[in-house]
């Protein structure tokens, strides 16, 4: 279930992420210092995925049937479609919205509620996913430390506390019912079990066969995120992994 966070708690939530982040030095690319407790975390988080989440994941991949597990991911698709159009529109990037909001209505209405992407079978644009990361890389605040945060891995110091928005600003959270709030997290968890399982050979690689699995997962994440956010990375200004 997620935690829903009335109005007068959202602009001292929203404050506490702007201010806390922390800007790295300008000439430093990857800003990391505390790395020596970023690997503890990627430890962890490796025996996790080693002992739990992989295992788990392909499992699921084998017992599960395509069209349900492609439901599972519509659905949660669908279901965070209402926080992207919130974030899109302190973005003032109304053309996401209105792409977000027609994507959303079309689903809800000839896609049982999201269990079908009928807008994509229909030929609309693709949902644009936004977070309140980038809501406020948007506002200039700077990414920040480079972070390994249990369970969810790899982020910017900017994305985690956007993550803490995102969890407690719940547009749905007021619309749907109790019964439904429950299971709303849980299918999340789902979904990412059917990521892990889709992805396996690209994420065990990484973790597992690369020399370095923590500056590897740095990398990769850094250009990702970049790029996600301001469309072009500058490959050079990135460290290699596997240099000496």
């Amino acid at each position: 279930m997620k935690i829903r966070m009335s109005h007068s708690l959202l602009p001292l939530i929203g404050a506490v992420a702007l201010t806390a982040c922390t800007a790295g030095p300008p000439d430093q690319e990857i800003y990391d210092p505390d790395e020596a407790a970023n690997r503890k975390v990627h430890a962890f988080n490796k025996s996790l995925d080693r002992n739990l989440v992989a295992p788990v994941a392909r499992v699921y991949g084998k017992t599960v049937p395509v069209r349900a597990d492609n439901a599972i991911s519509n659905l949660a698709t669908h279901l965070a479609i209402p926080g992207e159009i919130v974030n899109s529109t302190l973005q003032l990037n109304f053309e996401d919205v209105v792409i977000n909001t027609i994507r959303f209505a079309t689903n809800t209405v000839f896609g049982l509620g999201g269990l079908f992407d009928f807008a994509t079978a229909a030929g609309m644009d693709e949902d644009v996913d936004t977070d309140f990361g980038k809501t406020l890389a948007v506002y200039g605040f700077p990414e920040g430390r480079y972070l390994e945060v249990p369970v969810f891995g790899p982020r910017t110091e900017r994305e985690t506390y956007g993550i803490v928005v995102d969890y407690l600003l719940d547009p749905l959270g007021s619309f749907l019912p109790a019964s439904a709030q429950k299971v709303t997290y849980p299918l999340y968890v789902v979904d990412k079990l059917g990521d892990r399982n889709e992805y396996d050979d690209a994420i065990s690689g990484v973790l597992y066969e690369s020399e370095d699995s923590y500056a590897t997962a740095r990398s990769i994440y850094l250009q990702n995120r970049r790029f996600d956010i301001g469309g072009s990375v500058n490959l050079d200004d990135l460290e290699d992994p596997y240099a000496n």
